[in-house]
């Protein structure tokens, strides 16, 4: 959409969750989260091969995506632009692997609607303080009693 940058995160994250040629991210049923293999996802765009599009059929798609080498960093990112994890069924993880499929959500992100991603803001340290201050100012007043 008009007036978002290609270079940031979740823009870089909607493309790749709805390229073809990568398979360690996709959408969820609903088509409103991300399900994420991060076994897959390490080799696929994270790995130093990968990065590189060394004959990866994901590599080429995914060429630069992310700076980042660990997953680690990934989880960070999708955290500073306010995305929850979502506990996963068991059905839809692969047996015997617990923990390999991870559901992330956020509410501007979405499979038919590209024009949210303009409402996704990396979250900054001012930014996180301030709503913290507005609670702090709308708390009453104690009363007489409770001095």
């Amino acid at each position: 959409p008009a007036g978002l940058d290609a270079r940031t995160f979740p823009a870089k994250l909607w493309r790749l969750v709805n390229s073809p040629r990568v398979r360690s991210v996709r959408w969820d049923s609903q088509a409103r989260g991300l399900l994420i293999d991060r076994a897959l996802f390490e080799r696929e765009l994270l790995s130093p091969a990968g990065a590189l599009g060394a004959g990866r059929e994901g590599a080429v798609a995914s060429r630069d995506a992310f700076k980042a080498t660990h997953f680690r960093s990934v989880l960070c990112q999708l955290s500073r632009y306010g995305f929850h994890k979502v506990p996963v069924r068991v059905s839809s993880a692969v047996p015997g692997d617990a923990g390999a499929i991870l559901h992330f959500r956020n509410p501007w992100f979405r499979c038919d609607r590209p024009d949210l991603l303009l409402h996704i803001k990396r979250r900054t340290r001012a930014n996180r303080q301030r709503p913290a201050a507005g609670r702090e100012g709308r708390r009453r007043r104690r009363s007489r009693f409770q001095q």
